[in-house]
């Protein structure tokens, strides 16, 4: 068996789907090519569709970022 490439890069790209509490992730990718490629190809699966977002490696949700802000 072959071995995978090392991940070279400083980001990743999630894609989710939003139809429950969880926000459970369909796929992770290396770039915004790969992972909207394949938004395209599952988009139809979900009726409120699909998202897809960056974050840095070694994102941490504990680190006191900020990734989503309700607009006041």
């Amino acid at each position: 068996m072959r071995r995978p490439k090392v991940f070279q890069g400083e980001q990743v790209w999630i894609v989710q789907h939003d139809e429950s509490p969880h926000n459970t992730v369909l796929g992770v990718f290396a770039t915004d090519d790969e992972a909207y490629a394949f938004m395209e190809t599952v988009q139809g699966d979900y009726e409120n569709g699909v998202i897809c977002s960056s974050f840095p490696i070694g994102y941490r949700s504990t680190d006191g970022a900020v990734r989503y802000r309700a607009e006041e």
